[in-house]
C-alpha cells in the first residue's frame, strides 16, 4: 500500500506530529508513505518525497509543516483533474491523506473521489472552522500562544495602570478562535467579524468599568474585523485612556504544538491509518463530544460553524 500525504492551505501546529505518527504506523506495517512538496501544485508536478519516521521525528515538536503547503487552486481547473488521475496512478498511489482547513476539506475530497482516489481528510487549521468537528489540529496551540502573550500584556497593565490594551488574533474570516481566546484570557470585550458593532456604548461602558476596577482594560479582536483601526481609535477616545495594540501575527500559527494537539495528532493518525487499511472510500477524522473519531463520507452538506453568540454576548455584557 502506498499513501500520499498532501498539505493544503495554511499550516498549523501539530501537522508534523501527525506526519510522524502516521508514517510510523505505515512504515511498521510494511507499506510506503510519500508526501507532496507543495500542495496539489506539487502533486501535479510530481514533486514527491518518500517519508520515513527517522526523517520526520526531529520535527515532531515543531510548528509549521515538514511538507510544504500551497494555496494554489490548481484543481479548480477541470483540465487538471485528468492529470491528477494520471499522476496518482502512474506513481501507484492507493490512498491520499489530505491535511487542510475548511475550504480544502470541502472542495478537494469530492474531486479526488470523482477520479477514483480514496481520501482521508484531517482538519488542520488554527481557525477551528471546519464543518463537522468540534476541534481542528492547531487550534489549542494557537490559543496557548495567545494566552502567553496576553498574560504578558496583563502583567505590564497591572504594573503601569491607565491603559486600554487591544490584542489582535489570527482566525481568517471567522472569530471562532478569537472568541475562545477571549473567554480563556478573561477579556473585558471581544470583537469578531461575524457580529458587527451597531452600538459601541455597551463596549465603552464595559471597558470603562474594567479600568475602574483593575486599572486597565483588555479587548481581543479578529484580524479580519472590518474597519478595525477606526473602531479601536473610537473606543480609546471614548474610554479616555491610551490605546496599546498587540498583533500576534503569524507567530501564532507557527508556534510549537501544545500537549492537546500532540495527543490529537496521534489519535487522528491512528484513525486515519485504520481507515486506510480498511479501504474507506471517503472519510474525515473529527472530534465530537469530547472524543476523536472517524466520520465516513464527505462534508458537502455541513454548515460552516459560527462563533457562539451567547458566549459573545456574555463576554461583552450584552443582553
Amino acid at each position: 500500500m502506498k499513501t500520499l500525504v498532501v498539505v493544503s492551505g495554511s499550516d498549523a501546529p501539530g501537522i508534523n506530529a501527525l506526519l510522524y505518527h502516521l508514517c510510523e504506523l505505515i512504515t511498521v506495517s510494511g507499506d510506503t508513505m510519500i508526501g507532496a512538496l507543495g500542495g496539489f501544485r506539487a502533486l501535479l508536478d510530481e514533486q514527491f518525497v518518500t517519508l520515513t519516521p527517522s526523517l520526520i521525528v526531529p520535527y515532531i515538536g515543531l510548528g509549521g509543516s515538514y511538507l510544504p503547503s500551497s494555496r494554489d487552486p490548481v484543481l479548480s481547473e477541470e483540465s487538471n483533474h485528468q492529470m491528477l488521475h494520471e499522476v496518482i496512478f502512474h506513481h501507484k498511489v492507493d490512498h491520499v491523506v489530505l491535511c487542510g482547513g475548511n475550504d480544502s476539506l470541502h472542495h478537494l475530497p469530492p474531486i479526488l473521489q470523482d477520479v477514483g482516489i480514496a481520501c482521508v481528510g484531517i482538519p488542520t487549521t488554527i481557525d477551528n472552522d471546519v464543518a463537522g468537528t468540534d476541534r481542528s489540529l492547531g487550534f489549542d496551540s494557537a490559543c496557548q500562544y495567545a494566552y502567553q502573550a496576553i498574560d504578558a500584556v496583563r502583567a505590564t497593565g497591572h504594573a503601569l495602570t491607565g491603559r486600554f490594551f487591544a490584542v489582535e488574533t489570527l482566525g481568517g474570516n471567522t472569530g471562532i478562535l478569537t472568541l475562545e481566546i477571549a473567554r480563556g484570557a478573561g477579556a473585558d470585550a471581544v470583537i469578531v467579524p461575524e457580529y458587527p458593532i451597531t452600538d459601541d456604548a455597551p463596549f465603552v461602558n464595559r471597558l470603562k468599568s474594567a479600568v475602574r476596577r483593575k486599572g486597565h482594560a483588555l479587548l481581543v479582536y479578529t484580524e479580519s474585523v472590518p474597519n478595525k483601526e477606526r473602531i479601536l481609535a473610537s473606543l480609546a477616545q471614548k474610554v479616555g485612556i491610551p490605546l496599546c495594540e498587540t498583533r500576534l501575527g503569524h507567530a501564532q500559527r507557527g508556534g510549537v504544538p501544545s500537549h492537546a494537539d500532540r495527543v490529537l495528532a496521534r489519535e487522528w493518525a491512528h484513525l486515519a491509518f485504520g481507515a486506510l487499511k480498511q479501504g474507506a472510500a471517503s472519510s474525515i477524522t473529527v472530534y465530537r463530544d469530547g472524543s476523536p473519531t472517524l466520520r465516513h463520507g464527505l462534508l458537502l452538506d455541513d454548515p460552516k460553524p459560527m462563533p457562539n453568540r451567547a458566549l459573545y454576548n456574555e463576554i461583552n455584557g450584552l443582553t
